[in-house]
Parts: C-alpha cells; structure tokens; sequence
C-alpha cells in the first residue's frame, strides 16, 4: 500500500513539473561587475535545486567527519558493552558449572562495563565464596551500590553467612530487607534457618507457621519444622506463659486440631504452670473423640507438680468419655491414673485392670498399666501381689526391649 502511494504521489509530481516548465515563460538576468548573465526561469529552477543538494551533501560530509571521533567512541562502548555481556553469560555458566576461577575471571571483565558492573560484582562475591575466600567475597559485595540491587545483596550476603554457620549475622542482614516490609518466601526461609541455627525457636516457630499459611512450604518439610520448633523449645525451658498463648493463638486454626502439636502445646502449658488452659485445650479435642496421644498427658493437669486443676473434675470428665467409648483402652489408663494420685485404690486397680484385659491395649499401655498396679499395692502393704505385677512389669519390658 506504501509502494502504490509513493507512485501515486510521483506520477503527480511528474505531471505537475512538465506542466509547470511547459508553461514558464519567464527569464531571469543577473548582473555581476561588467557581465550579464540571462538564464531562462526553468533552467534557474534546475540549477537550484541542483546546487541545493551538492552544497546539502557537502555539509552532510563535513558534519559526518566531525562526528567521526564520537560516532568511534560509541562504537568501542557498544563493542566494550557486547564483551561485557558475553563475559557476564560466561561467568554464569562457569558459576554453575562449579568452575569458580574462570567464573571469577569472566565477572572480572564484565565489571567493566557499567550495565553488568552491579551483577558482576554480586557472582565475583558468589565464587570467591564457593573458594573459601571470604576476604575477597566482602570485598565484592561492598562494591554493590546500586539501589536497585541492594535487596539481592543482602540476601546473598545472609545465605553465604548461613553457609558459615554466623546465623545472627545473617539475621542482621536480612534486617535491612524486613524492614522495608520484604517478605519473600526466601527471605523468610532463611530466616526460619538462621532461627534454628541459634535455637531460636519461638521465632522460628512463627516464620514456619507463617510459610505454611501461605503455603511456601511442602506440607511435610512444614510440618517437621513446626514439629521440632514445639519439642526444642518446651525441652529448652525457656518458656513463658505470655509467649506460649501467644504463639497458640497465631497458631493456624487447622493446625490447633492436630493432636500432636496440641499434645505440645498442653505439655508447654503445664510447664508454666498453666493446667487449666491445657485441661481447656484437651476437652476440646476429646470431646470429638478419644485419642491416645492426648489421653497420655491428660492425668498431668492434675498430677503435675505445677497443676492447680483438681483431679475430681478430671475423674468425671474421664468418665463422661467412657460412656461413649467403654471399650477404649486409653481412657481407662488415664481414670486410673486420676483415681492413683486421688487414693481412690479400688477404682484405680479396677481401671487398670481394664486396660490389662482389652485386646486394643498396645503393649505400653499395658506396661503403664502393670506399673500402676504394682505401685498400688506396694501403697497398700500387699507385697504378694505388688511381686505378682512386678514379674509382669519384668516381661512386657522385656517384649518392648528384648535384650541380645
């Protein structure tokens, strides 16, 4: 369609020129000293267009050497830029790769270039650490001034620091980024580590739960680390009763139903001397059912030393879950263990005695159960059948622990 016009618009030139100089009569004298010079109008008009573009082209020419040192200059920038670039790819590839020294070598190039010069810098720091040269690596990383780049800078900085194994210095850098509100899934994955490295483990508790609201993390590896956040920080001692609810009510609600982090949280409330909030967070979950892992701890909110809860309350709250499940096993492990630590001997043996005969008992629960016993009688004086229950105590360890 372009081509047709262009025609279009020459044909009509074309036309209108020989138009034009088919009907110009006119004549032009010029004067100049003592000669005169007559030309006619259409010859003007073709000499004029003619010297217009030999005098055009001749400052077209002049200009083009002025440029030429400038126009030179671009071209060395532009062939500096296409080397720094290529150097950069290579030094890419070598990092990769695991071949460090051309790596380095490669970014010592491209840090030439002011467009590559930022990310240079950051794989010059990245190989001098892969080879142990940490003065180097610093050395690097302070060369990055960039703005735009200083959010990549601190991460690199605060995974090379983990790899070293200086978790709080990698928690300082990772600061810098937090504070401007960065709560990339890898920012706070490295924290979550360098929490665990410091056994930090209230904080590192929370960045696992958080991750695994949003989802960052695989099911499993969230629930391990959400797992051994609970278990080191109870096994610490370092707990308080404010952090702990705390941390339960930020807790996602779908993760409160799961008996074996509730079962930690309880432990961490007995701990601090709270019963009646772990005997409260039990209830709710027993009520749905009888479970073995939380009946195990259940008795502790009125037989640990720090439980002010009182143990008849816990009796009948056992015993309204053995009307519904008068066969389960666990339930009457903790009735029998409630009526030991309150004297009620004979209901205690009955329990006990219960769990002995039930075909669901696993073998811990009958130990438990034969301890109990033996424990009972030896309360009660009566040392025949506190022996009898000692020689099974004796057997079922033996079947949890066989020797060689």
């Amino acid at each position: 369609m372009r081509l047709i016009s262009w025609l279009a618009i020459l044909a009509i030139t074309a036309v209108l020129a020989a138009w034009l100089f088919a009907n110009n009569q006119g004549h032009i004298t010029m004067y100049w000293r003592t000669y005169r010079i007559d030309l006619s109008m259409n010859l003007f008009m073709i000499l004029g267009f003619v010297g217009f573009f030999i005098i055009f082209n001749v400052f077209k020419i002049i200009s083009l050497f002025i440029e030429l040192p400038i126009r030179a200059k671009h071209y060395r920038q532009r062939q500096l830029e296409l080397r720094s670039l290529e150097e950069l790819q290579n030094s890419m590839e070598h990092l990769f790769a695991g071949r460090y020294v051309k790596s380095l070598k490669s970014a010592r190039v491209a840090m030439g270039f002011e467009g590559t010069s930022q990310v240079s810098y950051m794989l010059a720091a990245q190989a001098s650490h892969q080879m142990k040269q940490y003065e180097d690596r610093d050395r690097w990383l302070e060369c990055i001034e960039d703005i735009r780049f200083q959010t990549a800078k601190f991460v690199l900085n605060a995974q090379m620091l983990i790899d070293e194994r200086q978790a709080g210095e990698a928690l300082k850098s990772l600061s810098h980024i937090q504070k401007g509100g960065a709560r990339q899934f890898l920012v706070q994955s490295l924290a979550m580590r360098a929490h665990q490295m410091l056994q930090q483990w209230p904080q590192m508790l929370k960045v696992a739960n958080s991750l695994m609201k949003k989802k960052y993390l695989p099911p499993a590896l969230g629930k391990a680390r959400i797992h051994e956040a609970l278990t080191q920080w109870i096994k610490s001692g370092r707990i308080s009763q404010d952090e702990l609810l705390k941390q339960w009510r930020e807790f996602d609600p779908e993760f409160q139903k799961n008996p074996q982090w509730l079962k930690l949280f309880a432990q961490g409330f007995l701990i601090v001397g709270n019963s009646e909030m772990a005997k409260k967070m039990l209830d709710q979950m027993l009520d749905q059912g009888a479970n073995e892992d939380l009946l195990s701890i259940y008795p502790q909110c009125a037989i640990h030393p720090l439980a002010n809860t009182q143990c008849l309350s816990l009796i009948q709250k056992v015993e309204q879950w053995i009307q519904k499940e008068p066969a389960h096993p666990a339930l009457h492990l903790a009735l029998g263990q409630l009526c030991k630590h309150s004297k009620l001997w004979g209901k205690a043996l009955s329990s006990f005695q219960q769990v002995v005969e039930s075909s669901r008992s696993t073998q811990s629960m009958k130990l438990s159960a034969e301890l109990a016993m033996m424990n009972v009688y030896e309360a009660l004086d009566n040392q025949e059948k506190s022996a009898i229950h000692q020689k099974e105590v004796l057997r079922l360890m033996l079947e949890l622990h066989p020797t060689v």
